[in-house]
């Protein structure tokens, strides 16, 4: 098996086949994340799919992932999904590769999609991360609505240190509350674009009339990327090498700079972890997990404000204004700024504003119009109006 190309089952993994026992060790330990996530939940109508790069997080994960399914799910619905970007040369072999060592793991299926990546403004890591799950979405779809199943469920292998580092990603790009949760351990997924409900507008749920509903797990975000290299060591699961994760990798910005994770990995970690004196990345991923739990509580007030001043609520559709009128929850001001900027966020997403191009100056100036009102014009943010008129806060859907 020397020659063969990675990822692929040692002889000695061949032999063992830990991957369907309960191991000790570091596959142990991922089974039993995987086994906690999985809980009690009836799994009968759900079609389960790895994320499956050919990386030893993934590879751990989809090894992982097998036992922690025992007796909980259905064999048939059990698959592995790999994107091949076609970056490489080599790129389509490793992934028809990771297709058959999923195969050989005990996958129902394993599924190879070619994804040529478009130039979407994100960059070529955010523009492959949104042609990935566009594929990935609509093919687990497929396969889900041919066997009739209600649900989906991708899970993925990132870790404690992808959390870290999408941290570091965020805080340099001048991150909101909301951007430093990073990763969160669950969400919901739009059916079409593949990416979480969170970053989608109400447009795009109201036009899609799922009849399969999408969700993706993280479960790893808790396990070291130490762990999951040595559960495939364990398990004789040898990973593929993927050489962009490399300064010196080809694939770079249009800067010809090397990718922004790839640069936090190999730079910026290392001379953190020798400044402090100790591994930053536990830090990071524990202020992504305080961030979460703190916007979620600040997101539930905000709902309860929205409910109140959101008017016309039940004839209000797509495309129309939408008018928050404050005058029935008392004096507005005394609405904390934090949740007062999220009903604001919240509503104009819902008009029709664009999320990517919004900034925090964007918002605190329509949080003004009812914590600072002197009389201030229209407002002009990414897609929406918004203007302050007779003592109501209103939303118009624009082409800017």
């Amino acid at each position: 098996m020397t020659d063969a190309i990675a990822p692929y089952i040692s002889a000695t993994g061949r032999s063992k086949e830990l991957w369907n026992h309960d191991a000790g060790g570091a596959l142990g330990e991922i089974q039993l994340v995987l086994k906690d996530c999985l809980g009690d939940d009836d799994y009968t109508d759900t079609l389960l799919v790895v994320a499956l790069s050919g990386g030893p997080d993934s590879l751990a994960l989809a090894a992982g992932l097998l036992r922690a399914a025992t007796r909980r799910v259905p064999a048939g619905n059990l698959v592995a999904l790999t994107v091949d970007h076609e970056w490489r040369a080599e790129s389509a072999s490793e992934a028809a590769a990771a297709a058959k060592c999923a195969r050989d793991l005990g996958y129902a299926q394993a599924k190879v999609l070619r994804a040529q990546i478009p130039e979407t403004g994100a960059g070529p890591e955010g523009s492959a991360r949104e042609m990935r799950w566009r594929l990935m979405t609509r093919a687990a779809l497929s396969i889900a609505r041919e066997r009739k199943l209600k649900s989906i469920h991708f899970f993925t292998g990132h870790t404690l240190d992808d959390q870290a580092e999408t941290v570091l990603l965020r805080l340099g790009r001048g991150a909101s509350l909301l951007a430093l949760s990073a990763m969160w351990p669950v969400d919901m997924l739009d059916s079409t674009s593949g990416l979480p409900r969170r970053e989608e507008p109400l447009e795009n749920s109201v036009k899609n009339d799922e009849d399969v509903l999408v969700w993706i797990s993280r479960p790893l975000l808790g396990v070291r990327r130490e762990t999951t290299h040595e559960a495939c060591r364990q398990a004789g699961l040898i990973p593929a090498h993927d050489p962009t994760n490399e300064l010196e990798s080809e694939a770079k910005t249009a800067a010809g700079e090397a990718l922004p994770r790839v640069a936090i990995r190999q730079r910026v970690l290392p001379e953190l972890r020798r400044a402090l004196g100790q591994d930053p990345a536990p830090a990071l991923a524990r202020l992504a997990e305080q961030a979460y739990s703190d916007e979620m509580y600040l997101q539930v007030e905000a709902a309860e404000v929205l409910d109140k001043v959101f008017m016309d609520e039940a004839t209000w559709d797509v495309g129309q204004p939408l008018r928050l009128d404050f005058s029935g929850i008392g004096k507005a001001r005394i609405v904390p700024r934090p949740i007062l900027r999220r009903v604001m966020y919240r509503a104009g997403r819902w008009a029709g504003m664009r999320a990517g191009d919004v900034t925090m100056e964007h918002l605190e100036s329509v949080t003004d119009l009812v914590h600072d009102w002197h009389g201030q014009g229209p407002l002009d943010l990414p897609g929406v109006q918004v203007s302050r008129e007779n003592g109501q806060i209103v939303f118009r859907k624009t082409g800017n």
